[in-house]
């Protein structure tokens, strides 16, 4: 997987993007003016992350497949419980625990995990928690979300 951000991000939109770059012990580039186009045509990942803003605060998560097609959209509230040292997060594919049906397109978009890891996801429809070695990282308050099929 990579990470990248909307244009211009914000700090705080910056800061989850190289959370999340830990936390799934992948790739994040910074994006600048390249389009779409450009990230898809240089990477070698499967799944491209897009964190958007909404007034400077982290707002959506767009993910698309190598061929550019969008595949899920999540709108979201970000709340950090704990300032995690983005060395403390590198690890394997965290595993994605939960039932419903944004967590079934999570394990299908993303390398599968392993149920040993230290770090994990639990997923509601109304929120995602971080979980790595038994603590909350953070949480996405997902307002709403959106896949190919609605």
């Amino acid at each position: 997987m990579l990470i990248s951000s909307s244009r211009s991000p914000s700090p705080p939109t910056r800061t989850l993007c190289k959370y999340l770059a830990s936390f799934f012990n992948c790739e994040y580039i910074t994006r600048g003016k390249s389009g779409l186009e450009d990230i898809l045509y240089g990477m070698d990942a499967e799944t491209l992350l897009i964190v958007g803003q909404y007034h400077g605060n982290p707002a959506s998560m767009t993910f698309f497949d190598s061929e550019g097609q969008q595949q899920l959209s999540i709108w979201m509230n970000v709340v950090f419980h704990d300032k995690p040292k983005k060395s403390s997060l590198k690890n394997s594919m965290p595993s994605i625990k939960g039932s419903g049906k944004l967590a079934g397109f999570l394990a299908d978009l993303l390398p599968e995990g392993n149920n040993n890891s230290r770090c994990s996801i639990q997923v509601a429809d109304d929120l995602m928690s971080f979980y790595c070695n038994g603590n909350n990282l953070f949480n996405l308050k997902i307002k709403g979300f959106k896949t190919t099929d609605d």
